[in-house]
């Protein structure tokens, strides 16, 4: 018997549909094709602060009595960091995607003797960060980081001193927050899904590519092996959406890579019933496909919303 189709025809709404737009929805909240701000130049007698680091969309005015190293971060698990020399502490800034949903690098929990604490909100002006205070690079010293989440990246500085002298040089750190501008990004309130949130947009991007694909190849055709085919590539992607949002998932994204790895299941279980030409088994698949797809639409909103900043 032939396999029937298990996804509604081309024309008619599909869950996923919604998924999509909350996708392209997700990335313009986000900002991620945000330019940078126009205006003209400021006049002459107002010149701007040294730059005195630069990376991604990170630009840092060093204060007065600060001086770049010229020389990557010593501190722990900010290695690859740029350094600058404080009033009162060594600095670290540090920029990139995010790779973990604390918002720091990864590195740094896997060199945190018993993990990293849980973050605290630090309000810095208009902006809030995710404070972590964590041991120092020699004994004696504590280390206090800051990240920022921006549609960019997360900025992260991190500043190390003494154990006793850890207020001021955290005075430090905020003040690099305060000052650091944000070049063609903006800031966002960190919250256990800020990470997910800043990597989503090019993941959903990566799995509608292939979806647009391979399902207008399931719906315009009646052979088991193609069909066969079509959903095994289906069940490649939602597996890897989801692996790519495993290490950054916490709060409400954690249900998000659940949900895409029953999808990747299901395009699995509908991939077997087109090989073995089980009419029922695909339609069973086909019905719960729609049942994530629903969840999967929903669980994005949960995702893409803010929280509000305490």
């Amino acid at each position: 018997m032939i396999v029937a189709a298990v996804l509604r025809r081309p024309g008619t709404p599909r869950p996923l549909a919604a998924a999509t737009l909350l996708a392209t929805a997700c990335g313009a909240a986000l900002g991620i094709m945000l330019a940078p701000g126009g205006g003209s130049a400021p006049p002459p007698a107002d010149p701007q602060p040294r730059i005195g680091l630069a990376s991604g969309v990170a630009r840092l005015p060093l204060p007065p009595g600060w001086r770049p190293l010229d020389r990557r971060s010593t501190l722990p698990g900010l290695e690859e960091a740029t350094a600058v020399r404080g009033l009162r502490s060594e600095l670290a800034l540090d920029i990139r995607r995010p790779e973990d949903a604390s918002l720091l690098p990864a590195r740094a929990e896997a060199v945190t003797p018993g993990g990293l604490p849980q973050p605290t909100a630090r309000r810095v002006g208009a902006r809030t960060a995710w404070r972590y205070e964590l041991p120092g690079e020699r004994p004696g010293t504590r280390l206090v980081a800051l990240a920022l989440p921006t549609t960019g990246g997360v900025v992260t500085f991190a500043c190390q001193s003494p154990s006793a002298a850890i207020g001021p040089a955290e005075a430090e750190c905020a003040q690099a927050v305060r000052l650091v501008r944000l070049d063609g990004a903006a800031a966002l309130p960190p919250a256990p899904e800020t990470a997910a949130r800043i990597v989503l947009p090019g993941a959903i991007a990566r799995l509608n590519a292939r979806r647009h694909t391979e399902r207008r190849r399931l719906a315009a055709t009646r052979s088991p092996a193609v069909r066969t085919a079509a959903a095994q590539r289906l069940a490649g992607a939602y597996a890897a959406a989801a692996e790519h949002l495993r290490p950054v998932a916490a709060g409400a994204a954690v249900r998000l890579t659940s949900i895409l790895g029953e999808l990747a299941r299901a395009h699995g279980a509908l991939a077997s019933a087109s090989r073995r030409r089980d009419a029922p088994a695909a339609r069973s698949a086909g019905a719960a496909i729609e049942r994530e797809e629903e969840l999967l639409a929903q669980a994005l909103v949960a995702v893409t919303r803010p929280r509000a900043t305490r």
